[in-house]
């Protein structure tokens, strides 16, 4: 339920921002999304990896379950990688 209101959240921002409904219109709204996004990234990273962590208790056999880890340690990594990047971003902008 939490990950669909936020996916929905993301959509409707970028929705608004394509259409022009959305914009950022000084360099303090580009730094508190900067902020904003890089919180999501973070709890995006610590959200898949208490996925994975559950996944693992369900204790499914097979090899599909390597591979499904495996993608969502990389998903995870991705996610720390965006929140650095977004953080490097931020505290270079004036």
């Amino acid at each position: 339920m939490h990950a669909r209101t936020a996916a929905d959240g993301l959509t409707r921002l970028v929705r608004d921002v394509r259409s022009g409904r959305a914009r950022w219109t000084h360099p303090e709204h580009v730094r508190q999304s900067t902020d904003e996004l890089a919180r999501a990234a973070e709890a995006i990273a610590t959200v898949v990896g208490e996925m994975t962590a559950a996944l693992a208790l369900l204790g499914q056999p097979g090899p599909h379950v390597q591979q499904t880890n495996a993608a969502l340690h990389q998903a995870a990594q991705g996610a720390v990688t965006a929140a650095a990047q977004l953080r490097q971003a931020r505290r270079t902008m004036h």
